[in-house]
This record gives C-alpha cells, structure tokens and sequence, in this order.
C-alpha cells in the first residue's frame, strides 16, 4: 500500500475584500448629508428612508448585476429644505414621479426620448453634475458650521479636517491593501467620537413605525409643478440615459442588463414603494455610479454592504441620525468634491471634437448658474438643434 496522503485544510476564504468595502462607502457623501437633512428639517421618518435605500441598493444590484448607486431625488430635496414642505408632499412627489416613469417604461416611451440625450448633453449634464457636487462639497468644506469642536475644547476649523482628508485620501489612493475610502470613512467616524467624548447622546435603539402615504389631489397639484416637473429633467437626463452611459464606460459587457427602459423600470418601482411608505423619493444617479466604481466597487457585494448598513440605520431608526451625524460634514465635503471632479472628467472625450465640446460645456455651466439640471438640458438641445441647422445648410452650399 502506498503512503497515505492527507488533504490540506482548505483556508476559509473571506467572502468581501478591502475593495468591496471601499466601494460601499463611495456615495456616502451625496445619500447621507440629503437623507440627514430631510430627516431633521422635513421630519421624514428615519426607518422609512433607510429601510428604501437599503432595499433598493440590494435588489437593483442584485438584478443589474453591478453596483448600483441609491440617492434621494436631488431637486425635489433641494426644493423641499428650502421652502420647509412636510412629508407628505415630498412623497406625494415620489409618487408622481413613479407613475409617470413606470408609464414611459411600459411603453418604452424611455428608449424614444434618450434618442433627445445626445453624447453632447449627456457629456454637459455630467459636467454640471459634478460641478455642482464640487461646489456643495466645497461649501461643506468651508462653511463655518462645519467647524469641529472637541470634547476637551479644542477647536479645529472645517477647513483644516477637510485638508487632513484631502491629504489622507490622496496618500492612499492607490493602496488595495488599505483603500482610500475606509481610511477616510474611519478617520472621520473616528474624529467624531472625539468630538462628542464623554457627552455622548442618548440613542433610541428602535425602528420607528411606519406610515401609509393618503394622497390628497389639492398637494398632488401643488407638487407637479413645484417639484416633479423640474426634477423630471435631472432624473431622466442623470438617472437614467447618463447612468446607462456612465455603466457601460466602466463595466462594459457586465452592465448589459443597465438600459433605460430597465432603469425607468427600476426607479419607478422604488418611488411607488417608497412613496407608499413616506419615504424619500429615490434614484439611480450617474454620479453615484462614479463613486462607487473609483473607490473600489466590481461587484455587487459593494451594494450589498451599504444596502445592509442602511437597513440596520432602519431597524435602528430612532438612533440613525445621531449615528450617521458623527461624521464631520467636512469629510463628507471632501467625498462629495472627489466626487464631483471625477464625474466631470467624462468631458475629456469630447476634447478633440470642438463643436460638441461647446455643447456640453455650456450645458454644465448652465447647470451649474441655475442649480437645476434641467435648464442645462434646454439649452443643449437648443444649441444641438443649432448645430445640426448649421451643418445641414453647409451640406446644400
């Protein structure tokens, strides 16, 4: 008989990497500063927002089969901090938007009208993307109400915590071993229990019960105008023709199951669900995309994550604000400014192409001067309109 043999023990292998991790936390810095001020001056319920985010980042990767980005409805948040509106209409207004783009995704309407995004104005609504998500993450950098004021008095001026995460960020940008984002996310979450050493607030560790949306046709009319149709826009120009652009730049053939119609298809369901509840309205966005991908996220797992952070922030609603709010708003400044630049970046594949780079710069400069998407796409389809005006009398002379 020969020796026997004894089989090697097979190591147990970690189901998630540092780079997984890394890429769950890369949006932060867009959902939770939105979702942190929707829930304290709108009173949004916490398990409401959290438990949609976190359902929606898991089943939306699970199906596209990528990282998928979860984000509030920027110009309906926008609007709504600004002018105080309650919950009810800020989900009267997910509502809306769900039926409306359920409808376009039915009748592949969706498919016929990415035909009016063209390469240029999806280039300029990326650019104005990120332009703004540069200037809000400047603003948190700076402003004054971001300053961090420790336990033991010590003072340190927003300015100064965002120039430590910019250096860290920077340092490790290039390291698998001990990727960027999680260096940045615990130096952060770090900074924060100093902050609030020995005064640490009382949290209510307990999901908060839901309430079932009561449309009201009066405030159903209120909010078409005010902020569906401005958001329409954005969502349909950012949230679905560019983050199907966006999707196949960085994962190519994996983001095939990422088309327009799929994505109406998918935000429309998630604002019916999120509505139905109280809950913020939600989407997919280009820029989120973005974050995820440059912080380390390849697959699904990422989503998986954060769509089980989220969900734990649900379970424990009463205690979610005062968790996430331990991140200095500096740092989430210096995510979303990252962010930001990397978006606008997309614009390079236009640089040798002069007219459409035209295009698309005055597209994300609009945006930028109007804080609304949607302005930036008029005039680039108008100024398209031009160009192709242009060019066709050319072609008779």
């Amino acid at each position: 008989m020969g020796a026997a043999t004894t089989a090697e023990p097979k190591a147990l292998a970690w189901p998630l990497t540092r780079q997984d991790l890394a890429g769950a936390f890369g949006d932060i810095g867009v959902l939770f500063p939105i979702a942190i001020a929707l829930i304290t001056l709108n009173h949004l319920n916490p398990t409401a927002v959290f438990l949609a985010a976190g359902l929606t980042y898991i089943l939306a990767s699970w199906y596209f089969r990528i990282p998928m980005a979860v984000q509030p409805f920027k110009a309906v948040a926008a609007i709504a901090l600004a002018t105080g509106l309650p919950p009810s209409s800020i989900s009267s207004a997910g509502l809306l938007m769900g039926v409306l783009l359920l409808l376009i995704g039915v009748t592949d309407l969706a498919t016929w009208l990415a035909k009016l995004f063209t390469l240029p104005i999806v280039r300029g609504i990326q650019l104005g993307l990120g332009l703004l998500l540069a200037r809000e993450g400047l603003r948190l950098m700076l402003s004054r109400s971001s300053d961090l004021r420790m336990a033991g008095g010590a003072w340190l001026p927003a300015w100064g915590v965002a120039l430590g995460g910019a250096v860290l960020l920077a340092a490790f940008m290039r390291s698998r071993r001990f990727p960027a984002a999680l260096v940045l996310l615990a130096a952060g979450v770090g900074l924060g229990f100093l902050a609030v050493w020995g005064r640490l607030p009382a949290f209510a560790w307990r999901p908060l019960p839901l309430e079932l949306l009561h449309p009201q046709a009066q405030e159903l009319w209120k909010v078409l105008p005010l902020l569906v149709i401005p958001q329409f826009a954005l969502t349909f120009g950012n949230s679905i023709v560019a983050t199907e652009n966006t999707a196949r730049i960085l994962y190519g053939p994996q983001a095939q199951r990422v088309t327009v119609r799929a994505l109406s298809l998918s935000i429309a369901l998630v604002n019916l669900a999120s509505a139905a509840m109280m809950g913020s309205p939600l989407c997919h966005g280009s820029g989120g995309i973005t974050a995820h991908y440059r912080f380390g996220a390849r697959t699904p797992k990422s989503s998986y994550v954060i769509g089980g952070v989220c969900m734990l922030l649900a379970l424990f609603g009463g205690a979610a604000v005062g968790l996430v709010t331990l991140i200095p708003t500096a740092i989430l400044g210096v995510f979303l400014m990252y962010v930001g630049v990397q978006h606008a970046s997309y614009l390079r594949d236009l640089l040798n192409r002069r007219t459409l780079l035209g295009v698309a710069i005055c597209v994300g400069l609009v945006s930028l001067a109007t804080t609304n998407l949607m302005w930036g796409f008029l005039v680039g389809f108008a100024l398209q309109g031009i160009v192709f005006l242009v060019a066709k009398a050319r072609k008779r002379a």
